[in-house]
């Protein structure tokens, strides 16, 4: 294998974190109209793009609060996995071209990779702000590549590395 693209849902509970980060986000900026988190969307992605649109040009410091809560709860929510950070370093020693995508923010992205321990392991690290596509675009793009395999879960990275 030459290159892969791994999703951050690979490496962590991108949707979980993103979720409880809604939460942060509704208590800090709820504002006028309130943001309820309990409508969100319950993937990382779809629920970027609603809390995007319900910011508008009203709330524009919601991204930055988004870093803060990253910043401050990473630490404790994000633990490295050893086999899985050792796998990553072997494909990426035995020259495999790896691409993490996000829907993530860039700054979110980062601090999650940095907790988690496997930053860099990663030829291109692309972050799509609420977009998944976008990101799945860049990270193609970065490989030099559009039929880049794709794995989505822990199970899918340890065959398609481990093999």
């Amino acid at each position: 294998m030459s290159a892969l693209i791994i999703l951050d849902t690979a490496l962590a509970d991108v949707d979980a974190l993103v979720a409880e980060s809604a939460e942060y986000l509704s208590r800090r900026l709820g504002g006028t109209p309130p943001l309820d988190p309990t409508t969100l969307p319950r993937d990382a992605a779809g629920a970027l793009s609603a809390i995007d649109a319900w910011a508008g040009t009203d709330v524009a410091n919601w991204r930055q609060e988004l870093n803060r809560w990253f910043d401050a709860h990473a630490p404790v929510r994000l633990v490295p996995d050893p086999e899985l950070n050792s796998l990553l370093r072997r494909a990426s020693k035995q020259g495999t071209k790896l691409a993490c995508a996000s829907a993530l923010p860039s700054e979110p992205l980062e601090v999650t990779l940095q907790h988690l321990g496997c930053a860099r392991a990663f030829k291109a690290v692309a972050a799509g702000d609420g977009s998944l596509e976008d990101a799945l675009s860049a990270a193609q793009a970065a490989l030099g590549g559009h039929d880049t395999p794709l794995v989505r879960t822990r199970a899918e990275l340890v065959v398609a590395l481990g093999a």
